[in-house]
């Protein structure tokens, strides 16, 4: 493989070090429709980036073979960690850092392992770097509002990463595919809607790709560029066109949620005979009506896409009641109904169990009635808006 002709494909070659601080602002993220059935291969779903950001910072290590990783995050201890000077791979001392602190850094810690594993692939050596982290996607008490801190956080880490090595992603497509890769390195169950609208910023139509072919293809370890080069089965990314008069407003219940708990208890239920028919129902209905919303949106047409939002609610509320799963709380179903009597369409955002609902309107219909109402029943409205393009 020539690599240099393999890499002018991917990136363009900067000189192969930067010295000055790198600065990189990756935006949240929320689902308006295709939850759930995402996780499966060839599934669709629609995204926005939301103006919320994580912030990185990198600068080179003033200490040779070592450096740190840092952040304002509540709870998060910074880590320092020594090089190998044969290897050049990463040693933590287990005698400075608790098991903990080392668990809240896996996904940077993957990040940085699967980048570094591409700067060896082109022969380029490793440098020392402190890397810290700033972030808008929880609240002040450290409350996460469910806008996909692990995605941003990987996202950023990995845009850092080939910036200070001096490598310009072509395609957002790149970058999607690293900060994935280090994801499934740590045996991720999740859908990756999360990196596809952090990655590429303001409306995205994301189609999941076959997470189980990209397990065989890193088990038989198969080098990033390949990874990088080849075309992922099912894989689409692509730009929504934003509709001029639609208003996106959203609701925090203040009750975080866990997004893998609930995927986890699905797929627990899933290994039932019996249920086989209903989830593939689900998906069959579920891939229409985002592909109806899609339509809709490049049509600019404001009352299917809310038709379409509506429809996926209730087919949520259907595998919520068949697999016994708390997608829709008291609080989110409160947000629906204030929100239609206000003519705004509304649903949970993501796994639901909590976190984020989103209301879908006219921009000239009375969105502050609406706000003034949550706020009179417990929903904080989230002073927020769609992230422009990253790439």
């Amino acid at each position: 493989m020539n690599v240099s002709s393999v890499m002018s494909k991917l990136f363009e070659i900067k000189p192969e070090l930067n010295f000055q601080t790198q600065h990189v602002k990756v935006p949240g993220k929320l689902y308006i429709s295709g939850e759930y059935a995402i996780l499966e291969p060839g599934h669709p779903a629609i995204l926005i980036a939301v103006d919320q950001y994580l912030t990185s910072e990198l600068s080179m290590s003033l200490k040779p073979y070592q450096g740190s990783i840092s952040s304002d995050l509540p709870g998060m201890q910074t880590l320092n960690y020594r090089r190998h000077r044969e290897t050049e791979a990463i040693k933590l001392n287990l005698e400075e850092q608790s098991a903990g602190s080392i668990s809240d850094w896996r996904y940077v810690l993957s990040a940085i392992e699967v980048v570094e594993d591409l700067i060896h692939e082109i022969g380029r050596p490793v440098q020392d770097y402190r890397l810290n982290f700033s972030s808008d996607l929880a609240s002040q008490e450290g409350k996460k509002y469910g806008f996909g801190s692990s995605g941003a956080v990987t996202v950023a880490a990995v845009r850092s990463l080939l910036q200070f090595y001096g490598l310009a992603a072509v395609s957002p497509v790149t970058i999607f595919k690293l900060a994935t890769i280090a994801l499934m390195r740590l045996e991720s169950n999740g859908s990756f809607g999360d990196i596809a609208a952090i990655t590429l910023g303001d409306w995205v139509y994301y189609q999941s790709f076959d997470r189980e072919w990209l397990k065989a293809r890193l088990s038989k370890e198969t080098t990033i560029l390949d990874l990088l080069l080849v075309e992922w089965p099912y894989l689409k990314l692509e730009h929504v066109p934003a509709v001029e008069d639609l208003s996106v407003l959203i609701g925090w219940t203040q009750s975080p949620a866990s997004t893998d708990d609930l995927v986890a208890y699905l797929h627990q239920q899933m290994d039932q005979a019996s249920t086989i028919a209903p989830y593939k129902s689900f998906l069959d209905k579920s891939q229409e009506s985002v592909e109806r919303m899609y339509q809709a949106f490049k049509a600019q047409e404001i009352p299917a896409i809310q038709e379409e939002l509506a429809n996926y609610r209730h087919l949520l509320l259907k595998l919520s009641k068949h697999f016994n799963l708390t997608i829709e709380t008291p609080a989110l179903s409160q947000l629906v109904n204030l929100s239609q009597a206000y003519q705004f369409e509304a649903k949970s955002s993501g796994a639901g169990g909590g976190d984020c609902g989103i209301a879908i309107g006219h921009k000239n219909q009375k969105s502050q009635l609406l706000i003034d109402q949550w706020q009179e029943n417990g929903i904080q409205a989230l002073n927020i808006s769609v992230a422009p393009l990253q790439i």
